[in-house]
């Protein structure tokens, strides 16, 4: 599925770049770097994706899990870095006196962009549905923002028509560098989010989510129902796999509790807390409080 990504972003980003060139178009160049980061991430993922599965070994024995948000905060930044810089260049433009696009060059490209992008972007938001991947589902937004971008720019590259024979048509250069403006504001703040989001998973903050939830809520169940003295819950997350933390605290009058029956104990929390995740579980049973923290 990746590959048919980078295949058809490929032909599209040619085929923008050569528009974007002859119809003296910042809007349309935009929409093409735009594909093109998207094409060069899509390369990326299928190398992490098939690293971040491969199993523990000694140099990495818990995993790999942790490369996956860190590349998606290289990519989020990546297009950080691309909206700051349209929006800078379109600033430019605009008090330069504009530009003046060609539309009758752009219009085929456009209408093809937004078809294919619609189209693509709805094939893997299914896809990513079925096979429970990030990695598919950020192909997915990448699509459908590009065909946001692309409708935008058609519908107010199509206003010059409108303007041009009347008192407003002095706005008509304005135009190009006024969407890349306001489409370069608008885009970024999906980029930031999910590098914030991401920057918090490398640094281990609490992944505040139903599976938090649903851990501490059975780990609570556990402790009332065996008569622990009290417990603490660590959970966070990194990627698709989470790392949790289990520590309850024995009564003194529990110390002697056979290893089987903690064994079961543990079974038997493990079932209440297994779901269709990767999980990195680490449950111990103390009468010391100060092995907890």
């Amino acid at each position: 599925m990746i590959k048919l990504s980078i295949a058809i972003g490929s032909l599209l980003t040619v085929w923008a770049v050569a528009i974007g060139i002859l119809g003296d178009s910042k809007s349309i160049i935009f929409d093409a770097l735009f594909s093109l980061v998207g094409i060069s991430m899509s390369g990326v993922s299928l190398f992490v994706t098939n690293f971040v599965r491969k199993p523990d070994d000694d140099n990495l024995p818990f995993g790999r899990s942790q490369f996956e948000p860190l590349y998606i905060s290289v990519q989020s930044l990546i297009i950080i870095f691309l909206c700051l810089y349209s929006f800078a260049t379109s600033i430019i433009d605009i008090l330069n006196g504009g530009r003046k696009v060609e539309l009758t060059i752009a219009f085929p490209y456009l209408i093809t962009s937004i078809i294919v992008c619609i189209g693509l972007g709805l094939y893997f938001r299914k896809k990513a549905r079925q096979l429970k991947s990030d990695y598919v589902l950020i192909e997915a937004n990448e699509w459908q923002l590009d065909a946001l971008l692309s409708f935008g720019v058609l519908v107010v590259l199509s206003l010059s028509y409108f303007l041009k024979d009347t008192s407003f048509s002095g706005l008509i250069p304005y135009l190009d560098p006024i969407i890349v403006l306001i489409i370069s504001l608008l885009f970024m703040r999906i980029p930031a989010r999910t590098f914030w989001k991401n920057i918090k998973e490398l640094l281990q903050f609490a992944p505040d989510d139903e599976v938090e939830d649903k851990i501490h809520e059975a780990s609570e169940k556990i402790a009332q129902q065996y008569r622990f003295t009290d417990l603490l819950v660590r959970v966070a997350k990194t990627g698709s796999s989470y790392t949790v933390e289990i520590d309850f605290l024995l009564p003194k009058d529990q110390a002697q509790k056979p290893l089987i029956e903690l064994d079961r104990i543990r079974q038997e929390l493990y079932d209440l807390i297994k779901g269709d995740y990767q999980m990195w579980l680490t449950i111990s049973f103390t009468t010391e409080r100060k092995w907890m923290l």
